[in-house]
């Protein structure tokens, strides 16, 4: 037989290697799930555990809220039997009712008389607006009179001082005509 070198690589020796490497690897895989399927198991009982317990609690918190349900409808059901036992019976609504139509009969009464009286103030007051308001066109009118009167009386007045004006020159020019008179004569005698 050939004698052979640890380095050759034969059919048998690649065998032997893929062999024990296959060994290996098949015995960790199978270590490898076996582990896993314990962590599985360990985790399913650990969340079977807890949903139970979650369960456990859900089914106590949902027989409380129904309890606690239960106990308020018990209540609002005799709050509502309380309050429809005090509403009035069907005579004491039919007192009510003519009641009530006496009371809008009154206040109608009411609304009218005070609807009149408030016409006759709205009457009343447009009558007192329209004597205001003609006071006021008198008293413009009679303004409007009195600036003419007295445009016509500063007419009046200037042609007056025009006219005393013209007087004065004529007494000045009589009193000048008087003095040469009496200068024209000497003593002061009246003339024969």
């Amino acid at each position: 037989m050939v004698e052979r070198s640890p380095g050759d690589v034969t059919l048998s020796t690649l065998d032997e290697d893929l062999k024990a490497g296959f060994g290996d690897l098949t015995q960790e895989v199978q270590t490898g799930f076996r582990d896993l399927t314990e962590e599985v198991q360990s985790g399913f009982a650990d969340l079977k555990a807890e949903m139970r317990a979650g369960f456990a609690d859900v089914k106590g918190e949902m027989r409380t809220g129904f309890a606690d349900l239960k106990a308020e409808v018990r209540d609002l059901k005799a709050t509502l039997v309380t309050g429809f036992s005090r509403l009035p019976t069907r005579e004491s609504s039919e007192e009510m009712v003519q009641l009530l139509r006496e009371a809008n009969r009154l206040h109608e009464e009411r609304f009218t008389r005070l609807d009149v009286r408030i016409r006759e103030q709205h009457l009343e007051n447009q009558q007192a607006l329209h004597a205001v308001v003609e006071g006021q066109r008198m008293l413009v009118e009679g303004q409007q009179a009195l600036v003419e009167a007295q445009r016509t009386l500063v007419d009046q007045v200037r042609a007056l001082a025009t006219q005393i004006g013209g007087l004065s020159a004529d007494i000045k020019a009589l009193i000048a005509r008087l003095d040469a008179l009496i200068k024209s004569r000497g003593d002061g005698s009246p003339s024969a």
